[in-house]
């Protein structure tokens, strides 16, 4: 069955490339999805979290949507995404300042003093806050593992752009980062670090002594999975540099970590979620104490190839086999629940709903998009296509009623969600739409995974995790690496495979591993570069273009104010030289379009959600409210 759609075409499974179809769609101006623009915030120039969390920007949040986004975002949209987190790197710990931008200590929140090289959970309106906002953060150990992270997507960034000027730039501020976590690092190799640490909200609260009452630290695999990831890229950014001393003393941090990981394995081969120096184990599903699997530092050691093959294999065994931790297709955080937090140890009670929202609804078994980005990294590069589908659907029904739920609550049945503030009918909901960075994760991270673009020191490596169910596929939107634009097809076939450029030009064939590396020194910046992967062992002929779809240029219905920003849009474009403001002004008049577009069609998406007449306003309004902040962004393009 041939499929034609608007951003790819292709042959094979048309509800799988239907579903691919779709996730591109979110990631440019569609009149049926939330789209990434939604979510652009004129006052900082940069991405919010949405919904009801206003301007602010989370690390943990924000974190499976941009390990899979990294490729796929145009010179425009990467520069909004490094502005988003240029807002924690202007604002790193030093030892000196506190979180609040104007000084002030008035707030405790953003009082806090973080040491040099430590990044935060969050950047606000008011300014940084250095530890897990939620609870009880004055008995927090700082936020390392959401330091880990914030250096592994900016190394991945640094990678995919490969300007000199950028290393210059974020290279010692990484490694200001790095050492920062390095300080955390125990006598076994391992990170002994305090309650919420943890990249995902209070979920982590330490070790803790029945007898004294004492909370204290322990050994996080988060900690250590996400550094390593961390370190690995920076080590490719050195080698970019020639810089071998500052590169051998990195690789050595490496190297123990990971020869040290492996005591954080069960005797199944899953990671547990964290042990206590005294060798307790936290995470040995079935355990009486402490017994529930750990999904999230189990799915990111496979996604950041930090797991070899054989570990991977068996994480995604034990995965599979527990029926509680996927009931409704999206992974939970944890089952069957917490007894370790923070609130568990203080209130002294080990049972399930200690902690805030109740178990399977927030840190305690909820599903976070953010975590299923990377769970669906994890099956691809495992080839479960499957539960890679099944996941990144089940995240689309959600969004085709615009209702990015974060996190999806009652164990991923999301029967009620508390955020929402719904009733057990929806009768009565008072947010019934949300959009959310969080639920762009299964989106970019299906998309990513695709081909599994994958950048070092030398140049990118892409590896085919194309289902079987798919046999042509023709990708009509390029991704980026050093600035240039690499544009894909892929045959599928059992005969040895054939990589070629555009002009027919063989170039080589796929490696015994399923990769193709290609060396930075066919990219060039501002130019196109198209690759064909044959492995039909036939015609050669299969060729890519860029997305050409026509635009309708209709915005009958639209608000007179919007109408009044398309028109001057267009006369601006007319003259526009700048690439930059020229991608902008393009970005606000395909947005009226949309919104235009969107009042036109029906609103007949309600299997999950009643569609009522104050959720249709809200959904227009999110249309509108993103032309006008795409448009009074135009005063950072100048």
């Amino acid at each position: 069955m041939t499929y034609e759609g608007k951003h790819i075409r292709g042959k094979g499974d048309a509800a799988w490339l239907e579903l691919i179809d779709k996730s591109f769609s979110m990631l440019h101006s569609s009149p049926t999805l939330p789209n990434l623009k939604m979510l652009y915030k004129s006052a900082t120039d940069h991405f919010s979290e949405g919904f009801i969390w206003g301007n602010g920007w989370w690390i943990q949040n924000s974190y499976g949507f941009t390990l899979g986004a990294v490729p796929l975002l145009d010179p425009f949209w990467a520069k909004i995404l490094q502005n988003s987190y240029d807002a924690f790197w202007a604002r790193m710990g030093d030892g000196k300042r506190v979180g609040a931008d104007d000084g002030s200590t008035d707030d405790p929140l953003f009082a806090l003093c973080a040491p040099d090289g430590a990044l935060g959970d969050c950047v606000l309106d008011a300014g940084i806050v250095y530890r897990q906002g939620d609870g009880n953060f004055m008995a927090y150990d700082w936020f390392y593992e959401g330091t880990a992270a914030g250096v592994n997507m900016q190394a991945d960034m640094l990678l995919f752009d490969r300007r000199p000027e950028m290393l210059e730039k974020y290279i010692p501020l990484l490694r200001r980062s790095l050492d920062h976590i390095e300080s955390t690092r125990a006598e076994n190799g391992l990170f002994l670090t305090g309650p919420s640490a943890n990249l995902l909200a209070p979920s982590y609260g330490g070790s803790f002594d029945e007898k004294t009452g004492k909370i204290g630290k322990g050994y996080l695999t988060g900690v250590a999975v996400t550094y390593a990831s961390a370190l690995k890229k920076f080590i490719e950014l050195l080698k970019m540099t020639g810089d071998t001393a500052v590169q051998a003393e990195y690789q050595s941090r490496l190297d123990r970590t990971l020869a040290a990981l492996p005591l954080l394995l069960t005797d199944e081969g899953y990671f547990v979620k964290s042990m206590d120096p005294d060798g307790t184990k936290h995470g040995v599903y079935g355990a009486g104490k402490h017994g529930y699997l750990e999904a999230v530092c189990n799915v990111d050691a496979i996604a950041c190839d930090i797991a070899d093959r054989k570990t991977a294999e068996s994480i995604y065994a034990k995965i599979a086999a527990v029926d509680g931790i996927r009931p409704a297709g999206a992974i939970c955080n944890n089952y069957p629940h917490l007894d370790d937090t923070y609130e568990n140890y203080v209130q002294r009670n080990y049972g399930p709903n200690v902690c805030g929202f109740g178990s399977g609804n927030w840190v305690d078994g909820g599903c976070w998009a953010t975590v299923e980005g990377r769970a669906i990294l994890a099956y691809q590069k495992l080839g479960k296509y499957d539960d890679t589908f099944r996941a990144a659907g089940l995240y689309m029904k959600w969004a085709e009623e615009y209702r990015q739920d974060a996190p999806l609550s009652q164990w991923g049945w999301n029967t009620n969600n508390p955020w929402s503030a719904e009733n057990d009918d929806h009768t009565v909901c008072n947010r019934p739409a949300a959009v959310m960075i969080d639920n762009f994760a299964s989106v970019t991270c299906l998309l990513r995974g695709l081909f599994d673009y994958t950048a070092d020191a030398r140049g990118l490596t892409i590896r085919p995790q194309i289902p079987d169910g798919i046999t042509e596929y023709t990708q009509l939107e390029p991704v980026w690496f050093g600035g240039c634009a690499l544009s894909l097809a892929f045959r599928g076939g059992s005969e040895a495979p054939v990589v070629m450029t555009a002009d027919r030009e063989e170039i080589g064939t796929i490696q015994p591993d399923g990769s193709i590396f290609l060396p930075a020194e066919l990219f060039v910046r501002g130019e196109e570069l198209c690759l064909t992967i044959d492995c039909s062992g036939g015609g050669k002929d299969l060729h890519t273009a860029q997305n050409v779809w026509p635009v309708p240029g209709d915005i009958t219905g639209l608000p007179d104010d919007l109408a009044d920003i398309y028109a001057d849009v267009l006369r601006q474009l007319k003259t526009e030289t700048d690439p930059m403001r020229t991608a902008m002004l393009t970005e606000i008049a395909l947005s009226a379009e949309a919104a235009a577009e969107r009042r036109r069609l029906p609103f007949d998406r309600h299997e999950l959600r009643p569609m009522t007449d104050e959720k249709r306003n809200v959904i227009l309004s999110a249309y509108d409210n993103t032309v006008r902040e795409l448009y009074r962004g135009l005063c950072h393009r100048t």
